[in-house]
């Protein structure tokens, strides 16, 4: 069974979401930390639930669709890592993949191109 670790930002997005289904419908909000809950009990015992996201500029970042949401992961040698969770209708992430980019050499993002 593989550990499953939420980012910082992956975790705010949690309690922010709960806290807005909270103020509006409690029952939305216990079927929405429910689901969560469940699919890191899955990705725990399957990690490659879900399926590989190539639009995204890290190889290997995985996507899984848990009711509304979308996590994605990545997995590493301690397990899962959750990295965003967001709703299904938000916009992927403005990422743009750059193949010669060395993540692990240089930490600032690349930069976005302007089209002409």
């Amino acid at each position: 069974m593989s550990k499953v670790r939420l980012s910082r930002n992956a975790r705010i997005f949690i309690q922010r979401e709960a806290k807005y289904l909270r103020e509006r419908n409690q029952a939305a909000a216990e079927n929405f930390l429910g689901r969560l809950r469940q699919a890191r009990r899955n990705l725990a015992q399957f990690p490659r639930i879900g399926h590989e996201k190539t639009s995204l500029p890290i190889e290997g970042a995985m996507r899984l669709v848990v009711g509304d949401y979308i996590l994605d992961y990545d997995l590493d040698d301690e397990g899962v890592a959750i990295t965003a969770i967001r709703h299904g209708r938000q916009q992927d992430p403005d990422l743009e993949k750059d193949e010669d980019f060395d993540f692990e050499a240089d930490a600032s993002p690349p930069k976005k191109q302007t089209r002409t």
